[in-house]
């Protein structure tokens, strides 16, 4: 899985994941579950470039990252808020 977008605004992550089949876009807040908001089949979209133009006009405040981040989780359903913010700080704190 890797991370094509992750932002974080108080305590609440926002972010999209490409789990491989789809583009998932999800919140978190501290000591709650993972919301998934919407999936985005791939194979809709001819690249990763296409994905996040489309994905511009529904919602042009989203940042992409340049390179996608892997990361170490199995499945969507294994991220914890302590994760997504080892993430966060990964990507942004460096």
């Amino acid at each position: 899985m890797r991370v094509v977008s992750i932002e974080k605004l108080g305590e609440k992550i926002y972010g999209c994941i490409d789990d491989g089949v789809n583009y998932c876009t999800f919140s978190i807040e501290p000591d709650g579950p993972i919301d998934y908001e919407k999936s985005y089949y791939k194979s809709n979209y001819n690249d990763y470039d296409h994905f996040v133009l489309s994905y511009a006009e529904t919602d042009p405040g989203t940042c992409f990252l340049e390179n996608p981040v892997e990361i170490g989780a199995s499945d969507m359903e294994s991220l914890t808020y302590e994760f997504v913010l080892g993430v966060w700080k990964s990507v942004w704190e460096g």
